[in-house]
C-alpha cells in the first residue's frame, strides 16, 4: 500500500509537470504554467494519498 501511495504521488507530479511543460512551450509562458501545474499535481497527489490513508484507517 505504501508503494502504491508513493507511486500515486510521483505520477501526479509527473502528469502535472508534463501538462505544464507542454502548455508553457505551446503558449510561450515559461515557467508559469509549469509551476502552476506542478502545484496542482502536488495537491492532487497529496489529496489522493490522504484519501487512501483514510480509507485504510477505516478498515481496521
Amino acid at each position: 500500500m505504501a508503494f502504491r501511495m508513493a507511486t500515486e504521488l510521483v505520477a501526479a507530479l509527473l502528469v502535472g509537470g508534463g501538462i505544464g511543460w507542454f502548455l508553457d512551450r505551446w503558449l510561450d509562458t515559461r515557467p508559469w504554467l509549469l509551476l502552476v501545474f506542478l502545484t496542482l499535481g502536488m495537491a492532487a497527489g497529496t489529496l489522493n494519498a490522504f484519501r487512501e490513508a483514510k480509507r485504510m484507517g477505516g478498515d481496521e
